[in-house]
C-alpha cells in the first residue's frame, strides 16, 4: 500500500504541473490568442463547436481530474483548487452567450487574477 506521504508528494507534483501548464495557457487567452481556451470536449454541449475543443484544455482537464481524485482519496477539499476552478471556468464559458474572444479573454483574466490573489488553493 502506498503511504499517505507518497500520495501527498504525488498530489503536490501534479498540482505544480497543472499550475505551470495552465498559467501560460490562460495568458495567451487573456491576450486574445486563444478564443477557445475554455472549450473542452467534456464541457462543450455545442455540436457546432465539436472540432473547436482545445487539446491543451482537454489535457489539463484530465490532469485536473487526477488531482481531484487524489484529493478525494486523501480526504482533502478540492474547492478552490486550480483543478476545481478550471472545470468551473469551462462551465462558465459554456453558459455565456458569447463563446468567443470577449468572454474567453475576460474569463482568462479573471482566472489568472484569482490564481495570483488566492494562489488557487492547493
Amino acid at each position: 500500500m502506498v503511504s499517505k506521504q507518497k500520495l501527498y508528494s504525488q498530489l503536490d507534483r501534479m498540482e505544480d504541473e497543472l499550475r505551470e501548464r495552465v498559467i501560460p495557457h490562460l495568458e495567451n487567452a487573456a491576450r486574445g490568442r486563444n478564443d477557445f481556451v475554455f472549450c473542452s470536449t467534456d464541457f462543450n454541449p455545442f455540436p457546432e463547436l465539436k472540432f473547436s475543443a482545445n487539446a491543451e484544455t482537454d489535457a489539463l482537464i484530465q490532469l485536473g481530474r487526477h488531482v481531484l481524485a487524489l484529493r478525494e482519496k486523501l480526504c482533502e477539499p478540492s474547492e478552490g483548487s486550480i483543478a476545481d476552478r478550471l472545470c468551473w471556468y469551462c462551465r462558465k464559458w459554456e453558459d455565456s452567450g458569447d463563446h468567443y474572444q470577449k468572454s474567453a479573454q475576460e474569463l482568462a483574466r479573471t482566472f489568472l487574477q484569482e490564481i495570483a490573489n488566492h494562489g488557487a488553493r492547493k
